[in-house]
């Protein structure tokens, strides 16, 4: 140890293990609900039932991949549910026009380009809020998916010739030997979206504009673009999430995406507490993405319906919240 160097003091040493500790304690709160589930119902983490939560959760992991990019920014997306029902069934609709798989997919993610390239418009280089840009196009969007669906008629894609959707169900149903299509899709966006965040330019342009954004405009980075870019690839993953959703149910009506929201946002609020360093980042929040889609099954299982899921979605929230805040005043300290 240098001389321009202290030696660390006993309240020192506490503080840089405390953030470790809340860490784990996050984690191992995870674990013991799992367990307890699983003492209770032992069919919980039987194999066939923990395969089909993982083919569960792909939709929902993906959905919170794209909030969290945003999230990290300290901004925030209210439209990511709504998109995802837009563009399944613009999706969907293509498809059953004949157009084939291409263009339903090429459809699907062109609504999620221009709902990302409106809401980054609007929150990155118009200064709207983020909250009220993306409330605003909520509300357009729903009324598009009530417009184009002819006031909440599904489209019923397993009753139509295999010939037509066929390609496009083996995305929801289909497998590369033992492994589900939807599980690799999910891996595949993970990967790009946890190398763009962790190992590119713009990655490190988040970083500083999570820290402070005034300091990443001194440092050179192109803020507004940065947090616009945000958007886009938040919206493009949504519609990619719509797509998958529709692709495993073989139906679509406006509103079957609406419960993932507060999902979503869970997801990102627990993988953020859960991380060692208390921030958001794509792999922490595939964590949280799913520990909500297990709980979610383990509710199913004991025979609990949708208010106990939203309750406890409700509280994970403002657990995080209030964790969130703790560790912010106690690193002040």
């Amino acid at each position: 140890m240098t001389a321009t160097q202290p030696a660390p003091t006993p309240t020192t040493v506490k503080a840089r293990r405390r953030p470790k500790i809340t860490s784990y304690g996050t984690v191992i709160g995870m674990i013991v609900v799992v367990l307890a589930v699983g003492a209770i119902k032992p069919s919980f983490l039987g194999l066939p039932n923990l395969q089909a939560v993982l083919v569960e959760a792909t939709v929902l992991a993906v959905l919170a991949v794209g909030l969290s990019i945003v999230m990290s920014m300290k901004g925030i997306d209210l439209s990511i549910a709504v998109t995802a029902d837009v563009a399944g069934y613009i999706a969907a609709k293509t498809l059953l026009e004949g157009n084939g798989l291409g263009a339903a997919l090429f459809a699907a993610l062109a609504v999620g380009l221009v709902v990302g390239l409106v809401n980054g418009v609007l929150a990155g280089f118009l200064g709207v809020p983020a909250i009220v840009a993306t409330l605003g196009v909520n509300l357009l969007l729903s009324a598009v998916g009530l417009v184009i669906s002819d006031n909440g008629t599904p489209q019923q894609l397993f009753t139509a010739p295999a010939a037509v959707v066929g390609d496009f169900l083996a995305i929801g149903t289909g497998s590369v030997g033992p492994v589900r299509i939807l599980i690799i899709v999910a891996i595949v966006v993970v990967a790009i979206a946890w190398f763009a965040t962790r190992r590119t330019v713009w990655g490190r342009g988040i970083d500083l504009v999570e820290s402070s954004s005034r300091a990443a405009f001194l440092a050179g980075v192109p803020v507004r673009v940065t947090f616009a870019a945000g958007f886009v690839a938040c919206s493009v993953l949504a519609a990619l999430a719509g797509v998958m959703l529709t692709a495993r149910t073989g139906v679509v009506v406006p509103g079957t995406a609406a419960p993932l929201l507060l999902d979503a946002f869970t997801a990102v609020y627990l993988g953020s507490i859960a991380s060692p360093k208390g921030r958001i980042r794509v792999l922490w929040t595939v964590v949280g993405a799913l520990f909500v889609a297990l709980l979610a099954n383990g509710l199913t299982l004991l025979g609990l319906g949708a208010p106990w899921r939203f309750a406890l979605n409700g509280l994970l929230i403002l657990a995080a919240l209030a964790l969130g805040a703790l560790r912010t005043r106690t690193a002040r300290r």
